[in-house]
């Protein structure tokens, strides 16, 4: 008589460190992750020093030196590269598991709060199709017995009709009194509110960048980017800042002590973007459409990853110092900002001036005489999702955007000539100017207004 040995089934408390590899291996070969870098670095990591049981080194402080090159001190508080990438990688596992990986034997999983790795077998993780099976309905529940006797029941009692008429009135009354009250006391405050919603911004601009359905990124700017850019004398490519290359291209802007970090690691973002940031936020609320919150994130610019950019609407806040990702639209625009960081002056081109228009807009130090904002709403690169571009030529020029949106007068003119026959909101770009004051601005008006499509 002849027997076989079969190796035992795996089983979460016995997943092999061969299967597991395998399975990062799996993820790493995977469409899911081929274009996203920082997350396969972090994933690569990850799943190596777990299968090796090495917890010591995935603490943030740990991934952070050794992932994403920064330096030993580094103050985790304010970069805060490795919580937000490793959330974009817990978002990339699961979209993984629903598609692409849903018939792998393992899953990997990185739970929340911890850097650590699990692996878990698809029967155990609730997955396999054969753990889903409903409990067997017990026969009498399901089958009643057809013999047995018949309970009859006793007749009901009809009310009178004045009763049934008493309380129908009852019902009727309590439904209403709620109406009346709101009528009385709630209408009075909804002039207020919807003055509120007219005052930040046009609705249909609002409607083209907040699509529930479809991700709505808001990316303020970077200063420390700039301030790098303006101490090191040195322009940092989308490339580069997204490789955090130019970290190791520190020279002018070191800090004096080891024990800090220097200018460009530092998270700082301008007061006039956390403004609008927090106007942005709202407008879901002024529309009267929660359902929008749902689908933003608020991302800082150095936290962006490439797939991010896809299929979403983006609001990027920024000129391309403080904010690279606007590179990517740039081409596609009539008005071109840009620094010349060596003389420190800003320019605004104007790539296809109309009659009337200038064909450069220059903003100079120490005596400017106006300040450029603009405003351009675009397509994304994947056909999917429409973004909206606010640079100037300074940080403090946002508020020139925030001044376009809250002054009906500047936008309705603007909204009422970009809108076609059909209603869809085309593509346009708004030159503002505004006086400089104190790092604020007034008196913004519009210099150019470039439609497409």
């Amino acid at each position: 008589m002849s027997s076989s040995l079969q190796a035992p089934a795996e089983t979460p408390e016995t997943v092999s460190p061969d299967s597991r590899r395998a399975e990062v291996e799996r993820i790493l070969g995977s469409r899911t992750f081929s274009r996203a870098v920082r997350l396969r670095l972090l994933l690569e990591y990850i799943g190596k020093c777990s299968i090796e049981g090495r917890s010591e080194a995935l603490t943030e402080q740990q991934i952070g030196i050794r992932v994403f090159q920064r330096p030993a001190a580094y103050n985790s508080t304010e970069d805060t590269i490795v919580r937000v990438t490793a959330r974009h990688l817990r978002e990339r596992l699961d979209l993984y598991y629903r598609d692409e990986g849903k018939s792998n034997p393992l899953r990997m999983a990185v739970p929340k709060g911890s850097y650590v790795a699990t692996f878990r077998t698809a029967e155990a993780d609730g997955t396999d199709s054969g753990s889903c099976d409903l409990a067997p309905v017990p026969k009498a529940q399901a089958e009643p017995d057809a013999s047995a006797t018949k309970v009859e029941r006793p007749a009901q009692t009809r009310w009178p009709r004045e009763a049934r008429l008493a309380v129908a009135a009852c019902a009727l009354l309590a439904i209403a009194l709620p109406l009346l009250v709101y009528q009385h006391f709630g209408l009075q405050r909804q002039p207020a509110a919807q003055q509120e919603l007219q005052s930040f911004g046009p609705p249909s601009l609002w409607r083209a960048l907040f699509t529930p359905g479809r991700r709505t990124f808001i990316v303020p700017g970077d200063a420390g980017l700039d301030m790098y850019t303006a101490w090191e004398q040195r322009s940092v490519s989308l490339d580069n800042y997204t490789n955090q290359n130019y970290q190791n291209q520190v020279t002018v802007s070191r800090p004096p002590a080891h024990n800090d970090v220097a200018l460009s690691v530092r998270s700082v973002t301008p007061m006039a973007d956390l403004r609008m940031v927090s106007d942005l936020v709202r407008v879901p609320e002024w529309m009267g459409e929660p359902a929008w919150n749902d689908w933003i994130e608020v991302c800082y610019a150095r936290d962006m990853v490439v797939a991010n950019t896809h299929n979403n609407n983006l609001i990027l806040i920024g000129s391309s110092t403080f904010n690279p990702w606007v590179t990517l639209y740039q081409p596609a625009l009539d008005f071109y900002v840009h620094w010349d960081y060596v003389h420190d002056v800003y320019y605004v081109s104007n790539r296809a001036p109309r009659p009337g228009e200038q064909k450069e807009y220059i903003y100079g130090r120490p005596i400017p005489t106006k300040a450029y904002t603009l405003v351009a709403l675009t397509d994304n690169l994947q056909g999917e999702g429409r973004v909206l571009l606010i640079e100037g030529t300074t940080m403090g020029t946002t508020y020139g955007a925030l001044n376009f949106f809250t002054n009906d007068k500047l936008w309705q003119p603007v909204i009422r000539a970009a809108t076609d026959q059909s209603g869809k909101l085309r593509n346009l770009e708004v030159l503002l100017s505004s006086d400089f004051v104190r790092g604020g601005t007034s008196n913004t008006q519009i210099v150019a207004l470039h439609l497409h499509g």
